[in-house]
């Protein structure tokens, strides 16, 4: 069936999918503020805060891979549903319970639930656009996403310093986020399950975008997970600590555009070196200027990259790559952020909790020099190699 935007229907169904995909990912992004501060108010050391946080990306790439396979098996709005109740369950239990073991198991048990919801809203609206307007469309979703993850953070604040609190708004949020799903009247989409490039073969055919998407799952498992702490070891509000990861986020819209055109017009390969030198300068910049620079400008200049850094290593495997292989690659790209995800924070907690609280900077700073050195070997080998 094919779907106009001038249709009446149509523009019904894509906004009741992006009011459910906001609900969502303020959801998500306020139980990803609420979980380390709440540990944190609890005495628990910032290692096991970091390792706590890191099984959020295990969660992501289970229902990554089996997801498909559930929405296949039982149709897309109720494993929409279903894994909603899910998640709204995590978020409830949360407020009931400070066992640092429920939650571990309740990070990837939402990690899971985060995977499958996102796979069903990108499978419409995939199916919702065509090539005149997939851009658009696109676009619109990348908007709505990163409004409603800055604004989600924001939230904390509605209830001060009461984290059970922020753990049934977020409940709250993903119940609202089922209602225009179940209500709205659209065809579900067809499942593909192709057959999965591994990860090994990939790496042999675009080594540049694996590395990438793992600096990617780094710098954003480390930053999104352990910011949160780093603001409240320096004594700083909860309002001040939710302006700051705000910041963040919602500067990762700023440049994708720019650097988009970029990636299109010069070397893929040399555009993610440069985006993984500029994120390492900007944690060396925060960590040198954050007494004397609010910390809310060292933010923007900080995430405006790292949100690039993935988009980038996604353009440059699939420029190697023909359409068929892209779709079976998709779910080694995403283990290779999740293998970045789920190292970061554990690795940096551990930093701070070994050295400072500014470890966590420098850990990411040496992280992404690393990347972009052994990117700049491979693609020097690959130019000579192709030269001779």
């Amino acid at each position: 069936m094919r779907y106009s935007f001038s249709d009446k229907s149509t523009i019904i169904t894509i906004i009741a999918l992006l009011v459910s995909l906001f609900a969502q990912m303020q959801a998500i992004s306020l139980l990803g503020i609420t979980i380390p501060l709440s540990l944190s108010s609890n005495e628990m050391s910032t290692n096991t805060i970091g390792q706590v946080m890191a099984l959020y990306s295990i969660g992501l790439v289970i229902g990554s891979y089996q997801g498909k396979k559930t929405i296949a098996r039982v149709g897309h709005i109720r494993a929409f549903a279903g894994f909603g109740a899910i998640a709204i369950s995590a978020a409830i239990i949360h407020s009931l319970t400070h066992s640092v073991v429920f939650y571990a198991l309740l990070r990837i048990v939402s990690g899971l639930s985060a995977a499958v919801m996102l796979i069903v809203i990108e499978s419409w609206f995939n199916t919702l656009s065509q090539n005149t307007d997939r851009s658009r469309l696109m676009a619109l979703h990348q908007v709505v996403f990163y409004f409603a993850m800055g604004t989600g953070q924001l939230l904390i604040n509605l209830v001060p310093d009461d984290y059970s609190a922020s753990f049934l708004i977020a409940a709250l949020l993903s119940c609202c986020a089922l209602i225009p799903i179940t209500l709205i009247r659209i065809e579900n989409p067809t499942v593909t399950l192709n057959k999965q490039t591994k990860l090994s073969e990939l790496f042999t055919i675009a080594p540049c975008g694996i590395i990438g998407a793992v600096c990617a799952g780094n710098a954003i498992g480390t930053v999104f997970n352990l910011a949160p702490i780093y603001a409240k070891n320096m004594q700083i509000s909860t309002l001040d600590i939710s302006i700051f990861m705000s910041a963040i986020i919602f500067s990762g819209v700023s440049l994708q555009r720019t650097i988009g055109k970029l990636a299109d017009k010069y070397s893929r390969e040399h555009i993610l070196i440069v985006l993984l030198l500029i994120t390492a300068s900007a944690a060396q910049l925060l960590l040198s200027l954050n007494t004397v620079v609010p910390l809310v400008i060292l933010g923007i200049v900080l995430g405006a990259p790292i949100a690039c850094i993935y988009p980038v290593s996604v353009a440059a495997t699939y420029a190697h790559l023909s359409d068929d292989e892209s779709v079976a690659s998709s779910s080694a790209l995403m283990l290779s952020y999740a293998i970045g995800g789920f190292s970061g924070p554990i690795i940096a907690s551990f930093s701070m909790t070994l050295f400072s609280n500014n470890a966590l900077f420098m850990y990411l700073s040496i992280y992404c020099v690393t990347g972009a050195v052994i990117c700049f070997f491979i693609k020097k080998v690959n130019f000579t190699g192709n030269k001779n």
